[in-house]
């Protein structure tokens, strides 16, 4: 074996042990693309402790990873899965969509609201001009 293919084989395993070590250090936070039928009990759980005002390092320390994020002009949104199913198809599909609970933050990245009744009013009173 050269050097160059030694060297190689060791910063990739090196750099394997590091991956693999701090993914056990990650508490709370997951890949939410993975197995997201598991992840709806643990998301309900931790989305009862949301509370107006928290920052998103709050959140994100409450609930990890967001499923998927919405940026505004007047801030931005990230949807957790709370009901089970809906794995196939896009995001635009409602009934899809309806699976998923936003927590609305403003410009200064705190919490205004969540829920999907405070979405869409703060989609209508503050419009959808994404960025």
């Amino acid at each position: 074996m050269k050097a160059s293919s030694f060297t190689f084989l060791r910063v990739f395993v090196f750099s394997f042990f590091l991956i693999s070590t701090f993914a056990g250090c990650s508490r709370g936070v997951s890949n939410p693309f993975a197995d997201s039928d598991g992840e709806v009990k643990e998301n309900i759980q931790n989305l009862m402790g949301l509370a107006v005002g928290m920052t998103k390092g709050q959140v994100f320390d409450l609930s990890g990873i967001a499923n998927y994020v919405e940026g505004y002009d007047w801030g931005s949104v990230w949807f957790y899965k709370i009901r089970k199913g809906g794995n196939e198809g896009t995001l635009a599909n409602k009934d899809i969509e309806q699976r998923y609970m936003p927590v609305v933050f403003d410009n200064t990245d705190r919490v205004m609201g969540y829920g999907r009744k405070f979405y869409d009013q703060t989609l209508s009173d503050l419009g959808t001009g994404q960025f």
